[in-house]
């Protein structure tokens, strides 16, 4: 029967199309196309949903990342930590200012941000600001990271793509903390939009003027430049019609993971630990293979089977021909690299299709 890795045709249902129909219809009869009342309207309830002060919607999320280095005064040859698993745009962003990544190496379970990496990193580098990314939607392990940076005045712009419906260790949500966070609503994830856009949240109140000034062209600070980077009016509606569900739908996400959990117990791939049941957005559910050519055999034996699946994080940033020149801590990283299939963890996946895709995963180690 198979099973699709996403869903939009049950995320997009009929009566979500004709409410947001009608709103791209009034956008279109008061032509409000660039910013609008649903701008404001996403940006006050999102904050609050994340229990944050301030949301700002810029263009994407990679402009929401470099905007929010730029907001907290990153120039041209600063050095800015980042993860050696993690998407290209987390160090594009940094390239895009004309800082300097330095590769921070992660933990070889979840693959996130090492605190102890970041603290050697900093010692023989000096980094000015470092971007911890909440991947697959697991959250980095803020606190140690914080109370380092805060001791020694390294500012922190969180990467949480992937991470809306994320919760801290201290059960607050991703985005409530001091730091600025960033979120993509590309397409596939959580919460989405129908092209591209992104946000910054803040609690700070002067950062949150700093980002409004730069998202378009510098506007409100003479002494400012800034860029084109605000969400397109219709987006925005879009994004704040699906914020009735995302709850729902986010819930949805940790009960299939849960079920994977326990439908693959005692198979030779790594699940993740329980701990990130509560606590992840589950964005994406990875498994561990031993080996890239065992991860390589296995997605060709799902994809087989009709079971969307994909691999996440083939090579560390540092493998990427742009990058090579730069230095730092990823041997825990290279090792991280290209085992982690992904398994469909939408929202709409059935129990019935959870056993369907851990079946199939046993016929293939058996």
């Amino acid at each position: 029967m198979g099973v699709p890795f996403y869903n939009f045709a049950d995320l997009h249902h009929d009566a979500l199309r004709t409410e947001i129909k009608n709103r791209i219809s009034d956008i279109i009869d008061n032509n409000a196309f660039v910013e609008g009342p649903f701008n404001t309207k996403f940006e006050e309830e999102f904050a609050s949903k994340q229990k944050a002060k301030h949301c700002l919607l810029v263009a994407n999320g990679t402009d929401a990342l470099e905007i929010g280095l730029l907001a907290y005064g990153i120039k041209a040859g600063d050095k800015v930590g980042v993860p050696g698993i993690t998407f290209y745009a987390t160090a594009e962003a940094v390239l895009n200012i004309g800082a300097i990544p330095v590769w921070i190496d992660v933990d070889p379970v979840a693959g996130l941000l090492c605190p102890q990496s970041l603290e050697r990193v900093h010692k023989d580098h000096g980094l000015n600001a470092v971007m911890p990314v909440h991947i697959y939607g697991l959250p980095a392990p803020m606190d140690a990271i914080n109370n380092f940076c805060q001791a020694n005045d390294i500012f922190v712009v969180e990467d949480a793509a992937q991470a809306q419906g994320t919760y801290y260790d201290n059960g607050q949500p991703v985005g409530s903390g001091p730091n600025l966070t960033t979120f993509s609503f590309y397409p596939t994830k959580n919460l989405s939009a129908f092209g591209d856009a992104g946000g910054i949240l803040t609690n700070d109140a002067e950062l949150a003027k700093k980002v409004v000034v730069i998202r378009n062209h510098g506007r409100g600070d003479e002494q400012s430049m800034g860029r084109n980077s605000r969400c397109d009016h219709m987006q925005a509606a879009i994004l704040h019609a699906k914020l009735e569900e995302i709850d729902g739908h986010n819930n949805n996400r940790k009960k299939v993971a849960e079920k994977y959990n326990y439908e693959l117990q005692g198979l030779p791939v790594a699940t993740l630990p329980e701990k990130y049941i509560c606590l992840s957005s589950w964005h994406l559910y990875p498994v561990q293979c031993d080996s890239i050519e065992t991860r390589e055999k296995l997605m060709h034996h799902l994809k087989e089977k009709e079971i969307g699946c994909t691999p996440f994080y083939e090579k560390t940033l540092s493998q990427e021909p742009a990058l090579a020149e730069y230095s730092g801590e990823d041997s825990n990283a290279l090792n991280f690299a290209g085992r982690t299939l992904c398994l469909p963890v939408n929202p709409f996946v059935s129990d019935s299709e959870v056993k369907e895709v851990a079946q199939a995963i046993k016929e293939f180690f058996n």
